[in-house]
């Protein structure tokens, strides 16, 4: 039995819709769709298959697999473009596109908190630093010791 191309697919597909989200956000103004798109404001998937690099072939299974599909029309609908498979019922693209919402969701607020956390290491170690520095620059001139409690309050 093959196996499933849609872990690959879904991988390679997830991050070129990153990078095409950081540049939609990016934009400042007006924006303009990054993902390909028709004239009637349909994302192109025969132009995103071959951005990814893939068959033309392999284009049916975004049409066919709803986690390749909800990928792309979460970015779709947040960059104003209709959804692939627009003839779905409502609820169930709604669903789908808010699920991948949430997920990026929390991976970007995952990440914020990570960031903060790691600017706050980043001053508790410029301050030891700078308090080092002060230290060993009065030894140096007076020969001294300086006894001191905690480097930080």
């Amino acid at each position: 039995m093959p196996q499933s191309i849609v872990p690959e697919f879904l991988k390679d597909l997830e991050f070129y819709l990153d990078r095409q989200a950081r540049d939609w956000l990016a934009q400042t103004g007006e924006r303009t769709p990054t993902l390909p798109a028709t004239v009637d404001g349909k994302v192109n998937v025969r132009a995103l298959v071959a951005a990814l690099g893939r068959p033309q072939s392999q284009e049916q299974h975004i049409f066919r697999k709803a986690e390749l599909k909800s990928a792309v029309n979460a970015v779709a609908v947040e960059q104003g473009l209709k959804p692939i498979g627009n003839r779905l019922p409502s609820e169930e693209l709604d669903k789908a596109v808010a699920d991948r919402m949430r997920r990026t969701d929390m991976r970007s607020s995952e990440v914020s908190k990570l960031a903060a956390e790691q600017a706050a290491v980043i001053v508790k170690q410029r301050r030891t630093i700078e308090s080092l520095r002060e230290q060993l620059r009065m030894f140096e001139e007076t020969g001294q010791v300086l006894r001191t409690g905690p480097v930080l309050r």
